[in-house]
C-alpha cells in the first residue's frame, strides 16, 4: 500500500511539473518559449520515468525517483522563494514534504 501511494505522489508531482511546463509554453514569447521548451523536454521524461514503478515494482527504484523528485521540488521552492511568489514557494514545499515522508516510512 505504501509503495503505491508514494509512486501515485510521486508521480502526481511530475505530471504538475509537466502541466506548469505547458502553462509557460503557452504564456511565453521568444526566448521564454524556448526556455519553457526545455523546461517541457526535461518535465516529460520525468514524467515517463515516474510511472516506471507501476509496472515493474521496484524499491530501490521508486526510492530513486523519489527522491529526485524531492530535489527537484526544494529547488522549485527555493526559486519560489527567491522571486517571491508565494504558490510557486507553498505547492513545491508542500510536495517536497510529502515526498521526505514517503521516504521515511
Amino acid at each position: 500500500m505504501v509503495y503505491y501511494l508514494t509512486a501515485c505522489i510521486t508521480s502526481l508531482s511530475a505530471f504538475l511539473g509537466l502541466a506548469f511546463s505547458i502553462y509557460a509554453i503557452k504564456n511565453s514569447d521568444n526566448q521564454e518559449k524556448t526556455n519553457a521548451l526545455y523546461m517541457f523536454a526535461r518535465s516529460m521524461a520525468i514524467l515517463f520515468i515516474s510511472v516506471i514503478p507501476f509496472s515493474q515494482r521496484s524499491d530501490v527504484l521508486l526510492r530513486i525517483i523519489t527522491s529526485s523528485m524531492l530535489i527537484i521540488q526544494v529547488i522549485d521552492c527555493i526559486v519560489g522563494i527567491y522571486i517571491k511568489n508565494r504558490m510557486r514557494t507553498v505547492g513545491p514545499s508542500i510536495m517536497a514534504v510529502l515526498h521526505a515522508i514517503c521516504l521515511l516510512i
